[in-house]
């Protein structure tokens, strides 16, 4: 066996053990909850859970694809928002305004993300600073829209779409994100765009010397990721009856640390969306479990902050070894 080759079955099973991590510790967070609420041992609280990680699971699939290039995506939050008052505040009541808004929200989720992607690949501007200054221009903008107070009407229709319940048990929003997580996992596994992602994230000058043209996986990679938001903020405004300027807040926060907590090297390479799946359940259930302790939000960004600083700190110890 070449040297190439235990290197690379080795990623495979760093990857692997990390995952399987990922889905043994949301199980054990599971059973304690039951533990400490035994009436929540139900399965319309276990569809309850899904339902509410599913945003953040759609959004965590682009970050994941973010994060395994090197970079990070700090506007995501920022999209969700917009592309939710613009529905609402577009939409005013009327069945027939349903598709066409909904696809103005993923072009405008789908543009943000393409010049995020132009700015880190063709003008070399860190991910951070690209992507935060983004952000910073995302929230002036529904800011600006708003007037600080929107408003809208959804039509009916749509606000029975995210009701919906296929076999009277899976919510729509469910189906969606899993569909779209075992869509990007086909991707990153067996095609070519994913493998060049993942040698982008582990070495850009020998992606690049193999033929991978990086700054145009980079800029795809980023419009994945504002077309995910997007369609994440569809999905949370189905479920809606008024709009909200905090519906975004915490979402690129919450998407870092379900994507790193699910196995997703944070120097890039290394990860998936399988991991990622159980990384957003994860952060679902520990937020459900502070809010029924009656833990405040700032106690809750503490939490969070220190389980993606433990993670990181093992991945860390694993790649020195």
């Amino acid at each position: 066996m070449t040297e190439e080759s235990r290197l690379t079955r080795r990623v495979y099973s760093v990857h692997f053990k990390s995952v399987l991590g990922a889905y043994v510790g949301f199980a054990v967070i599971l059973i304690a909850s039951y533990i400490i609420s035994p009436a929540s041992l139900s399965l319309q609280d276990f569809v309850n859970l899904l339902k509410q990680s599913s945003g953040l699971g759609i959004v965590s699939i682009g970050q994941t694809l973010v994060i395994m290039t090197g970079g990070i995506d700090l506007c995501l939050g920022s999209i969700i928002t917009l592309v939710h008052v613009l529905t609402i505040g577009t939409m005013q009541g009327d069945p027939a305004l349903i598709l066409p808004v909904c696809l103005a929200g993923l072009a405008v989720g789908g543009v943000t993300g393409f010049v995020n992607g132009l700015g880190v690949a063709k003008a070399k501007i860190a991910p951070l600073i690209m992507t935060l200054c983004s952000d910073f221009i995302l929230r002036g903008l529904f800011m600006i829209y708003t007037k600080g107070q929107p408003k809208g009407v959804l039509a009916d229709s749509f606000r029975a779409m995210g009701r919906l319940r296929i076999f009277g048990i899976i919510p729509v929003a469910v189906i969606v994100w899993l569909l779209l997580s075992a869509v990007i996992v086909f991707v990153v596994r067996r095609t070519t765009f994913g493998a060049q992602v993942k040698m982008i994230g582990a070495n850009p000058a020998c992606s690049h010397l193999c033929g991978a043209r990086n700054d145009r996986v980079i800029i795809l990679v980023y419009t994945l990721a504002g077309l995910f938001a997007a369609v994440a903020s569809i999905v949370l405004t189905m479920d809606m009856s008024a709009a909200s300027l905090n519906l975004g807040a915490d979402y690129s926060m919450d998407s870092i640390a379900a994507t790193v907590v699910g196995g997703t090297a944070f120097v890039g390479g290394i990860g998936g969306v399988e991991g990622t799946v159980a990384g957003a359940l994860i952060i679902r259930l520990v937020t459900a479990l502070l809010q029924k302790a009656n833990v405040v939000n700032w106690a809750k960004l503490i939490v969070q902050s220190g389980i993606i600083l433990a993670v990181v700190a093992l991945y860390s110890r694993k790649e020195r070894r």
